[in-house]
């Protein structure tokens, strides 16, 4: 009985530790997603966070490539630049295709963020995710990245996170690929401006003003959308991987 006793203390004080770890991990998520988006929208704040801006804008212009591709068009190449911008140059047909083309650059970040924060539940699940991402990158720099900082960029990424994936202590990943998580999904609102405007300068109209040429509605309903699937994507994944 006494054995009993102490083995019941014993677990409750495991379980308060290991919840007290995940409030933590969870709070520092937050706070640095935060930080992140008023790091992108903030004067100078891009020059802090200019790694992140970079790899930001990697799956934003993925997003646009693989989506033109999964509509039957094409994904000719993708440039990078040391200003933080890209461009992916794509070709497809027909406004629905268009419209999900568009979509995709604003979309597919959250989304990934999500897989990564989800996938940072388990050490197995953090290394596998990890080991994607930098294959994804490096072979991104293959296929597709065509410009000289591009390749650099992108490859330093993608050879950084490979590295973490296999050399780093495994009690670190979890948080590290959470963190990735985390970076991507703000990636998303690298410029409110631009998500909530309808031109992207010299580029022509942002994607929010292309979503609405190729359906209908105004820009901003349509940047008002992806700003709440990106929210709400953020707190189904952080749902799911703080799960008791």
């Amino acid at each position: 009985m006494k054995n009993s006793a102490l083995d019941r203390d014993y677990n409750s004080l495991a379980s308060k530790k290991s919840q007290a770890v995940q409030h933590s991990s969870l709070t520092g998520l937050l706070i640095a997603a935060v930080i992140t988006v008023v790091l992108f929208n903030v004067p100078y704040g891009r020059y802090v966070s200019y790694p992140f801006l970079i790899l930001g804008t990697w799956f934003h212009e993925m997003g646009h490539g693989l989506m033109a591709l999964l509509w039957g068009g094409n994904f000719n190449n993708l440039e990078m630049f040391s200003n933080g911008s890209g461009f992916a140059r794509i070709t497809y047909g027909g406004s629905i295709a268009g419209a999900f083309v568009s979509a995709a650059g604003l979309m597919s970040p959250p989304i990934i963020g999500a897989i990564l924060i989800m996938a940072g539940r388990t050490q197995k699940g953090s290394k596998i995710a990890m080991g994607i991402l930098g294959a994804a990158l490096l072979l991104s720099v293959v296929i597709w990245v065509r410009s000289v900082f591009g390749v650099v960029a992108v490859g330093l990424w993608g050879a950084a996170i490979m590295t973490c994936a296999f050399k780093l202590p495994t009690s670190y990943k979890p948080f590290l690929v959470q963190f990735l998580g985390i970076q991507a999904w703000a990636s998303a609102f690298v410029s409110l401006d631009y998500m909530f405007s309808d031109n992207a300068g010299s580029l022509g109209v942002s994607d929010t003003q292309s979503i609405a040429n190729h359906l209908f509605l105004p820009y901003w309903f349509w940047g008002g959308v992806i700003a709440l699937f990106a929210v709400f994507m953020l707190l189904v994944s952080l749902k799911i991987a703080f799960k008791k």
